[in-house]
């Protein structure tokens, strides 16, 4: 299956265009089997970078969202209002309460939309918690098994305890991955990779017979990993059969150029413009 992806939304543009950067991530995939908008940024610069880049959103089969976090979220609605009624991918936990909690601060950081909202503008959502084929040779994650101790999640990223009022590691059960099927071997596309980038491809090796990953395109969220994290990250990486290693969004600038000078012949910067074919 022949693939293309380009990245509209995401923290840098990376080629003098007239498209804008913000925090957040939106990933057009096209293929022969159809056309979906994995993410939805922010909500600042969507709509103005898919003008920018010339890119067809009226004829989109759906959007998948990664998880719910306003930087992936965010540009929704107004999407919505362009478009018309589309399918919507989430898991079924997307419209959970969470939050980032800092030393001096604390910010609601969910999907800044109700879902009676969304559905009022046209969001038909079909809610996925298993493994699913979302069309031939494209599979969603559904909720990814964690098996790599080290991959815990960000501290700061949290939700409120169900039993009183105190904070706990926000465990992102709605963090979700898209896997294609290419001649080269799997594309997998991360939103945040809060499950972890170990975790996530480990999940599509095995419920897709260990095929080869191609290209792995999308926020890490290394950021903010410990340096222990990271470099079993690399470790991992140097030892799985891969071509190449698109970072965006939350891998951080420090992490990208670390990965960068670990695998110089593989890591690209995939900033709003970047089209990845395969």
């Amino acid at each position: 299956m022949s693939v293309q992806l380009d990245i509209v939304c995401e923290n840098t543009v990376g080629r003098p265009i007239a498209a804008y950067a913000e925090h957040g991530f939106a990933c057009l995939l096209q293929t022969p089997a159809g056309r979906w908008l994995f993410d939805t940024g922010s909500g600042n610069t969507l709509l103005a970078n898919l003008k920018a880049l010339d890119l067809d959103y009226q004829s989109l089969d759906g959007v998948i969202l990664s998880h719910g976090h306003y930087d992936h979220c965010g540009g929704l609605l107004s999407l919505l209002r362009a478009t018309g009624p589309r399918r919507i991918y989430a898991h079924p936990e997307i419209f959970s309460e969470r939050f980032w909690h800092g030393q001096h601060e604390q910010r609601n950081i969910g999907v800044p939309f109700s879902r009676d909202e969304l559905e009022a503008a046209g969001a038909d959502f079909v809610f996925v918690k298993d493994f699913t084929t979302l069309a031939p040779g494209i599979y969603l994650s559904g909720e990814i098994a964690r098996g790599v101790a080290l991959e815990t999640g960000d501290p700061h990223l949290v939700r409120r305890s169900e039993t009183d009022d105190s904070w706990v590691t926000d465990p992102f059960a709605d963090d979700v991955a898209l896997a294609i099927e290419t001649a080269k071997g799997l594309v997998i596309l991360l939103g945040c990779a809060h499950a972890g980038l170990i975790n996530t491809v480990e999940w599509f090796r095995q419920n897709l017979d260990n095929r080869r990953i191609h290209a792995i395109v999308g926020g890490t969220h290394l950021g903010p990993a410990s340096d222990e994290q990271f470099s079993t990250t690399v470790d991992y990486l140097a030892r799985l059969d891969f071509d190449r290693l698109g970072v965006s969004h939350c891998t951080g600038q420090i992490r990208s150029a670390q990965l960068y000078a670990k695998f110089p012949n593989k890591v690209f910067f995939a900033n709003v413009g970047t089209i990845v074919k395969a």
